[in-house]
């Protein structure tokens, strides 16, 4: 025998140190008594503890914050896709760095990057990638659903205008999480100015956002794609993100469109829509029905609810269903305990992407049509022998690469062996020959299709030499027609709105040897058909094929009838019909492998039996009735539960909440006992064809009914994916649509319009102050539009808004203007014009304070007048008002002078205007009076939704206008100052009378003084020069201008001479005074050292 090969076992050390010390640890001996307890405290005093203590509790109150409502959906746990949006100026790298994430999560390489991507990111976790553009108005739209901002930065060239606007305009709308990424840093080639461009480009990021912010580094482009290593970092990063939950998002819920999809014009619904709408129409625009694809995201949708379309208007949704999820998380596949549970990382096939304008998959969709890119080095003739079965495909083998004609004749015929293969797959499929899966089916089409050829199977060995690309579009032409017919001839109908007539849904062929045979399940409709309207043939039918008389599809179970009051029997019909197609399913995979050792026990068959044809007849209209497609029959039955059904009645129905246990009674009797479909089917009912005829009366009764219980209670909950139809929708925008497309809800109040209070700042980055009623461009909430605004600030006293011209430097003040209303403390955003500028676009950033139905601002007026005749105290003034009327309303109001005598006004005089007024003192004839007055003002009215058309027009301002026409600025007259020509230049005084008797006591300095001016002596004789006087005179005027003039021309050479010898002398200047300060420097530094070491000298001898 040979030995078996065995592993020395680990042996554990019995004695030593770290064995001692576990054995004492265990006893609970190891713990030493500390002598000296002040060795182990904080170190100095009693402050060390107090500034510990208090710092800890800085850290913890800065970490604490208010808890936010979480509304995702817990009972599916299917969070939407977090949204990444991708921000940065022109050029920056914002499409690279898509793709390279893109292709970092899920092995894609994405050509194209149009509209969103999504794709799976972890196993819980989706992530929606948007490329922000850089437009005003797009960015506006992103940062108000965006949850995680990737800042781009040139480093090569630093900040640009618009990541600082972007940033003012999330600060604005909620400011997310927001991670930076320097990008162009291979540009830089010195090591060393690289390390301090990333410094000064990381403290000017700290300052916008916080200290400590993160910023990415990726050093250059390779083959296309950012370093796989970079890329790596940020998705880590982006993976281990919390993000916040919006007050604005959670309260409004909202869809980001993945994908629009214009209603053709030959639909019906479309041409009666437009029928009815040109009737009622104002204007001829082309007006369509479109189909929104997306998200619910922030809380629940319903029918029927008022939507936002930014740059389109406000809408209803005219309708929204639930579609399958096109990008699912793996745990909506796989269950939780299954075999990958516990892994952490995708496997290939869970690696979804869902980006239907991009070209994933070699597949495009465009707004218009689907394209299909084939490479160049792939594309390839089909040979003649593939397609055709004829005797020359062997002659014209060696030809296969040139291109033949197809004539009429050969389309017939090809037509005609489509014609006949489809009605082959369609009898195949009632005899239940279906196999298990789509992939299976499909395969199997194409080998049936070519069944009809007697040299299907050469043609099958020369149809694998054929390209992916080619086979997968001729699964496309040929499944198309074929699937649907099948799912219409194997639907069931469970809702009113997907009821078809028994007249139109009869089918047309029998099988008699089915019929004949009774261990098949099939029978003949029409046989059925004629019975029951022959009352003596009824009894036959009600005995063998009842059942499947009352589950087949002519026979509609609605909703209602699921869900009030009968509740076990329509479930226990439910899961005999599910029962009876399986068993026919199983009869037919019977015969065709002949496998008989299938499981008795088992109920249901393994979870491999459960078939597409079974899956399939559960679709509404391409639309599961299920949250997502069910793998097994097992899933299929047991997903109507009791608590189901009860769960569905209180959210669907208007009486779900009533507990209606004490009328089951009634609810029987009503429904003519709780047996009726069994007494029916089993034939132990003595009115059999009574109680039938009621059971299909009353279901037509209720048929309106259901519908509008059906069409009432659409509310889809958070991360599912829905589709909504808006009608009405320009075509022009579809056509010139760019960027995203929200669908932002509106609460019941949020339509109606009035005075909005703001309050209001001007940016400091903004060049002009900002004017009252000058038009601007609102952010608020999902809406853009233009306003006008009117400015005011609160008195210190808070008794009134003191209407303001401009806005103060550095200061809020109050914006009032004219909108929807929104509710309080939510971020508003004004700029004035979207165009593209050098300077800082937003004019101001503000917040919602209240709404008001009537403005409180008022704006201060003074009436001035004049006196026209003075009695003492009294005096009638006149000019400030024009009529007695006017002056009735202002009797007793306060008037005052320019001097600061108060008065008040009395009563009217005369019917122009003059009137009577006492003061406080006597006024003079040259004194003005004035009222001060305040005057209401409101806001002007107007309201001009921003639409993204290009014949959309905005307001412009006075300013704008003037200088695009070249109008100067009208002056008034009065505006302007005028010197006045009558007043002197120096305003004299009557000199103070002093008293003699107080004069003799002053100082002599202080004492008035009689001087007289001194008069010329009158008697001065002229000096009159002689000939030769004049010229000496005139010879030295002559030679000291010609001084002077040298003497200029002197110093003008020697500045000239100066300024050149400075420009030599400038860099050896400035390289001594570096020296010089770096001299000093060390000198300084020497002195404080020297100085320190006497100080510590000092300190010692003390």
């Amino acid at each position: 025998m040979e030995e078996i090969d065995r592993k020395k076992s680990h042996r554990t050390h019995l004695s030593k140190r770290k064995v001692l010390k576990k054995k004492l640890k265990k006893e609970g001996l190891d713990k030493k008594e500390r002598h000296n307890p002040k060795a182990f405290t904080f170190s100095g005093g009693v402050k060390s503890v107090q500034r510990r203590v208090q710092r800890t509790l800085d850290i913890a109150s800065k970490r604490e914050k208010a808890p936010g409502i979480d509304k995702s959906n817990v009972e599916d746990e299917s969070t939407p896709p977090y949204i990444v949006a991708v921000q940065g100026p022109p050029g920056v790298g914002k499409t690279t760095l898509i793709r390279s994430l893109v292709k970092n999560y899920t092995k894609y390489n994405l050509n194209v990057i149009d509209g969103t991507v999504t794709l799976v990111s972890s196993k819980n976790r989706r992530l929606t990638f948007i490329e922000c553009p850089n437009d005003m108005h797009g960015m506006i739209d992103v940062a108000k659903v965006a949850d995680l901002v990737l800042l781009l930065i040139d480093a090569s060239f630093s900040f640009e205008m618009e990541t600082f606007e972007f940033l003012n305009i999330l600060q604005v709308h909620g400011f997310p999480r927001v991670l930076g990424v320097l990008t162009h840093l291979d540009k830089i080639e010195d090591n060393k100015t690289l390390r301090k461009t990333k410094k000064k480009l990381k403290n000017r990021f700290w300052t916008e956002i916080y200290n400590g912010a993160k910023l990415f580094y990726l050093s250059g482009i390779n083959n296309g794609f950012y370093n796989k290593t970079e890329i790596r970092n940020l998705s880590r990063f982006i993976a281990v993100q919390k993000f916040e939950n919006l007050s604005w998002r959670s309260s409004h819920p909202y869809i980001v469109s993945l994908r629009i999809e214009e209603i053709n014009d030959d639909d019906e619904y479309v041409q009666n829509n437009q029928t009815n709408h040109r009737k009622s129409s104002k204007y001829n625009k082309p007006e369509t029905s479109v189909y929104f694809y997306g998200f619910v995201r922030g809380g629940m949708i319903r029918k029927n609810q008022n939507v936002h379309i930014p740059g389109l208007g406000d809408y209803f949704i005219n309708d929204i269903d639930e579609f399958n999820d096109p990008c699912p998380l793996p745990e909506t596949t796989v269950k939780k305990n299954g075999t990958n549970a516990g892994l952490r990382v995708l496997k290939s096939k869970e690696r979804n992407i869902y980006a239907p304008y991009c070209d994933v998959g070699n597949v495009q969709i465009d707004s218009n049509s689907m394209y299909i890119h084939i490479p160049d080095n792939t594309v390839n003739f089909t040979r003649r022998k593939v397609l055709f079965n004829d005797g020359n495909s062997d002659s014209d083998s060696g030809s296969d690469s040139e291109t033949e004609s197809r004539t009429q004749s050969e389309e017939e015929e090809e037509s005609m062996d489509e014609d006949e293969d489809i009605q082959d797959i369609d009898k195949s499929l009632q005899e239940g020959e279906e196999e298990e899966d789509d992939e299976y089916y499909n395969d199997n089409i194409q080998k049936q299709s070519f069944d009809s050829n007697p040299c299907s199977e050469s043609d099958s060995e020369d149809e694998k030499d054929l390209p992916e690309a080619v086979k997968y579009v001729r699964k496309l032409q040929k499944s198309q027609s074929i699937l649907n017919k099948r799912v219409s001839d194997l639907s069931l109908k469970l809702l009113p709105s997907s009821e078809v007539s028994l007249e139109n849904s009869i089918l047309t062929e029998r099988d008699h040897e089915a019929g004949k045979n009774e261990e098949s399940n099939n029978y003949s409709m029409e046989a059925d058909y004629e019975a029951m309207n022959n009352q003596s043939s009824y009894s036959e039918i009600k005995g063998k094929n009842s059942d499947n008389f009352l589950f087949s599809k002519n026979v509609n179970c609605s909703l209602k009838d699921l869900v009030y009051g009968q509740n076990a029997k329509a479930r226990q019909l439910f899961n005999k019909m599910i029962t009876q197609n399986k068993e026919s399913s199983t009869n037919s995979k019977k015969k065709l492998f002949e496998d008989d050792l299938e499981d008795e026990n088992d109920e249901f068959g393994s979870e491999m039996d459960c078939n597409d044809e079974i899956l399939d007849s559960y679709r509404i209209n391409d639309v599961y009735i299920y949250p997502t497609k069910p793998k097994c029959i097992r899933e299929l039955v047991n997903y109507w539960t009791e608590d189901k059904f009860y769960t569905l009645k209180q959210e669907k129905f208007i009486t779900g909440g009533i507990d209606n246990s004490d009328n089951e009674e009634e609810e029987e009797t009503q429904n003519g006992g709780s047996n009726n479909f069994e007494k029916i089917a089993s034939g132990d009912d003595k009115g059999e064809n009574e109680d039938f005829n009621n059971y299909q009366n009353s279901d037509l009764e209720n048929e309106n009914e259901d519908s509008m219980n059906d069409q009432g209670s659409k509310v889809f909950k958070i991360g599912k994916y829905v589709r909504i139809r808006i009608d009405n929708i320009d075509k022009e925008w579809i056509r010139n649509r760019q960027g995203i497309t929200i669908l932002g809800t509106l609460l019941p109040g949020e339509s109606v319009f009035g005075n909005i209070n703001i309050r209001i700042k001007k940016h400091r980055w903004y060049p002009k102050i900002l004017k009252s009623d000058d038009v601007l461009t609102f952010s608020i909430g999902w809406r853009r539009f233009q306003s006008i605004p009117l400015y005011s600030i609160e008195d210190r006293n808070e008794t009134r808004y003191r209407m303001l011209k401009y806005t103060p430097e550095h200061m809020h003040c109050y914006c009032t203007t004219y909108g929807p209303i929104i509710p309080c403390n939510f971020g508003i955003l004004a700029i004035r014009s979207s165009e593209r500028t050098s300077n800082f676009r937003i004019a101001a950033t503000g917040v919602s304070v209240e709404m008001q139905a009537k403005s409180n601002i008022v704006k201060k007026l003074k009436l001035v007048g004049e006196p026209k005749k003075i009695h003492k105290n009294t005096a009638f003034i006149h000019k400030m008002f024009s009529s007695d009327l006017e002056v009735s309303k202002f009797i007793g109001a306060k008037i005052q002078t320019v001097s600061g005598i108060r008065g008040q006004v009395k009563k009217a005089i005369s019917t122009h205007g003059l009137f009577r007024a006492t003061f406080e003192d006597k006024i003079l004839l040259s004194d003005i009076v004035f009222c001060k007055t305040w005057v209401s003002m409101t806001p002007r009215e107007f309201y001009n939704p921003v639409i993204d058309l290009p014949t959309w027009r905005r307001m412009k301002t006075q300013a704008e206008l003037r200088k695009e026409s070249n109008i100067p600025l009208a002056i008034k007259a009065d505006s302007e100052y005028i010197a006045k020509q009558d007043r002197p230049d120096k305003k004299r005084f009557n000199s103070v009378p002093v008293p003699s008797k107080l004069e003799k006591e002053l100082p002599f300095a202080s004492k008035t003084k009689n001087e007289s001016k001194k008069i010329k002596d009158k008697n001065q004789v002229a000096v009159i020069k002689s000939t030769f006087e004049k010229r000496v005179a005139n010879l030295f005027q002559r030679l000291s201008t010609i001084q002077k003039e040298r003497t200029a021309q002197r110093i003008e050479k020697k500045r000239i001479k100066k300024e050149i010898k400075m420009k030599r002398r400038e860099p050896i200047e400035r390289i001594r005074e570096a020296k010089n300060a770096e001299r000093k420097k060390r000198r300084y530094a020497l002195q404080g050292v020297k100085m320190d070491k006497q100080r510590r000298k000092l300190m010692m001898k003390d």
